[in-house]
């Protein structure tokens, strides 16, 4: 169907008169409303349409579709949500409408819509309506599209909304400076600040998400200073046309709300719409439903992109906080000290004339300092009134000094997140313990604890979810669930002279419990706790928890057994292929009036990327009964 604009003399093709548009309208629809079969099967056909229905976020579930945006403003049709041929009729009709109000008409508010349309319909484009966009050519102006690099910040492990890390488009431009690039981000607009109420609201869908257009310079501000969050960026092959329809689709979702989901429709998922938006051939969001994934997790949407030869390159920015332990770690102790005390101005920033600090050290450490400044201020914890003499009199000072010799910007690259294990484990093995030997069998769907290899991951964070475990004795040929974990969460975030972090530690499930009558019923457990970690010799991580711990059933004389005490314990790489974790620690329970003591030393060798074997050996006494067990498992991460 092709309409074209004839140019009759003394009148300007592409004025549109009434009687025009209605013969549009007319053509458009008469296929739906007569008894052109042939016809009507071409228009609902463009329904189906692949780019269609990206452009509409639908997921198609046998002849059932449903679209995964959920605020009302999104569609034309009042059945749009789950209808894609109710919503195409109603974006034709609204395409056609005469201009009231220039920035509320149709291809003002959805541009990459209005184009696609224009385009399957084969429409002249200025016999059509023309509305003046001046919000959306400002922004397209502005933003200049002509690139599209997808952001990693990596996780950190001492905040709860960062634990999985987090993903962002940086839409190029022309301009020479990447910090004067646009932002494309989604995230759930929450308010809570305590770490469980966000997991919990977050993990049921209590929160909207919404996309947002924000400068570049702020969300690497936030990301790499305030929040010591390392960024990887990686550059897309996208086209400077396939970046303006990114664009003109991220128009379209501004100020437009969908639920937001922790695990599955969440920062990293809803980023593949955008790009698909740009390359509709490209099919990551279904690679997800495909596998019937319940888990989204942003690093393994950064490996779904590899996949598709979408990476052209990577780039490694260090945090802040990065640089500030790396340059502290290039000084002796008494230059670390030094650094800190002319940062935190117990001492003044000066050319000292002792002869232990070399002209060079003296250079690391004045710029250590100036850079501990800048973090505590980036930070507020300095202010500003404060921060400017105090950071321009350390740079007086060091301009003395001239130019340093040893370039301590050589940071060094780690792997890549996305080069580690995938996030799901199956493990099979067997042991013997307590009641005999057994068979084990166990499931974690996401994500990463301490003993599994490093690489891509975030050292002393181990975040499980639903992880499940079942054992086979074998003496009594009996099948028993052994526990069932929904969170397991500890953070071991390392304490030095610039950094006092506090470790954290939260778990709850079912799980079994060994009484004084050497039963084992299934109980209730939820286990917390803080404390303190530090980073010693030989690559390895220390820690020191304080615990409480709450464990109920039957079973139990009150009920109920309320616990505390402390743990103790240390994690070491003692080769690339080797982890090692040995731990030690004592509950005292009332009103049971019993203590639970444990020693455990668990070992992982890792295979290939994507399997590993894990031994662990344990024991404990409780009720003045103690016992020794051993498991042997070998890992396989999907």
């Amino acid at each position: 169907m092709v309409f074209r604009c004839r140019q009759k003399k003394g009148k300007v093709c592409g004025a549109p008169g009434a009687a025009y548009l209605f013969f549009i309208t007319l053509s458009l629809f008469a296929a739906v409303a007569t008894a052109d079969a042939g016809a009507a099967e071409e228009v609902r056909s463009l329904s189906r349409e692949r780019t269609w229905q990206v452009l509409m976020h639908y997921r198609q579930q046998g002849d059932r579709f449903t679209s995964l945006i959920d605020d009302p403003k999104f569609f034309l049709a009042p059945q749009g949500k789950t209808d894609p041929q109710a919503e195409l009729n109603a974006s034709l009709e609204a395409l056609l409408l005469p201009v009231e109000i220039d920035d509320e008409h149709f291809r003002c508010r959805f541009p990459a819509r209005a184009e696609w349309l224009i385009s399957v319909y084969n429409l002249n484009d200025l016999a059509l309506p023309q509305p003046h966009c001046g919000k959306l050519n400002e922004t397209l102006t502005s933003v200049d599209p002509r690139s599209v690099v997808l952001v990693f910040p990596a996780a950190h492990n001492n905040g709860p909304a960062s634990m999985f890390g987090h993903t962002l488009l940086r839409v190029g431009s022309s301009y020479k400076s990447p910090l004067l690039s646009a932002a494309v981000n989604y995230a759930a607009n929450d308010t809570d600040s305590n770490g469980l109420l966000y997991a919990f609201k977050g993990i049921f869908g209590f929160y909207p998400g919404y996309f947002a257009l924000l400068p570049y310079y702020e969300k690497l501000n936030d990301y790499s200073g305030v929040e010591h969050r390392d960024i990887w960026e990686y550059t897309l092959n996208l086209s400077p046309e396939e970046s303006r329809r990114l664009m003109l689709h991220t128009w379209e979702l501004q100020s437009i709300s969908s639920d937001y989901y922790f695990f599955d429709e969440n920062c990293s998922f809803m980023l593949l719409f955008l790009l698909e938006a740009a390359r509709p051939e490209l099919r990551l969001a279904q690679e997800y439903w495909e596998r019937r994934s319940f888990w989204v997790i942003p690093v393994d949407t950064i490996a779904s992109i590899r996949r598709a030869g979408l990476i052209t390159d990577v780039t490694y920015r260090p945090a802040q906080a990065t640089r500030i332990r790396h340059r502290a770690s290039l000084l002796n102790e008494q230059g670390r000290q030094r650094a800190f005390a002319v940062a935190m101005q117990q001492e003044p920033a000066h050319v000292p004339t002792l002869p232990q600090n070399s002209r060079e050290e003296e250079r690391q450490i004045l710029d250590l300092a100036a850079e501990y400044v800048q973090y505590r201020y980036s930070r507020q914890e300095l202010p500003a009134e404060e921060f400017r003499p105090q950071f321009l009199s350390i740079l007086k000072v060091r301009s003395q000094l001239g130019p340093g010799e040893v370039d301590v910007e050589q940071i060094p690259t780690p792997e890549q997140p996305e080069a580690g294990h995938e996030a799901g484990r199956i493990s099979f093995g067997g042991g013997n313990e307590g009641h005999g030997p057994f068979l084990e069998l166990s499931w974690r769907p996401a994500y990463h604890d301490l003993l599994d290899p490093d690489e891509g991951y975030t050292q002393g964070a181990q975040i499980n979810f639903f992880a499940l475990k079942t054992r086979y004795r074998l003496d009594e040929e009996d099948f028993r669930l052994q526990s069932f974990r929904p969170v397991d969460i500890l953070s071991l975030a390392p304490r030095d002279l610039f950094f006092q972090p506090i470790s954290w530690k939260v778990n709850f499930g079912i799980e079994r419990l060994r009484l004084a009558d050497e039963s084992e019923p299934l109980a209730f457990t939820l286990n917390t706790g803080g404390g303190l970690a530090w980073e010693l010799p030989a690559k390895t991580l220390g820690y020191l928890m304080v615990e409480g711990q709450v464990n109920a059933t039957d079973r139990l004389r009150e009920n109920v057994e309320i616990g505390g005490g402390v743990s103790i314990g240390a994690i070491s790489r003692l080769h690339p292929r080797w982890k090692a974790h040995l731990a030690a620690s004592v509950l005292t329970y009332l009103p049971e009036r019993h203590s639970h003591y444990r020693l455990l030393f668990d070992q992982n060798f890792k295979v290939t990327r994507l399997s590993g074997i894990t031994i662990r050996t344990n024991w404990e006494e409780r009720y003045h009964q103690s016992q020794l067990g051993a498991t042997a498992a070998y890992n396989w991460y999907f």
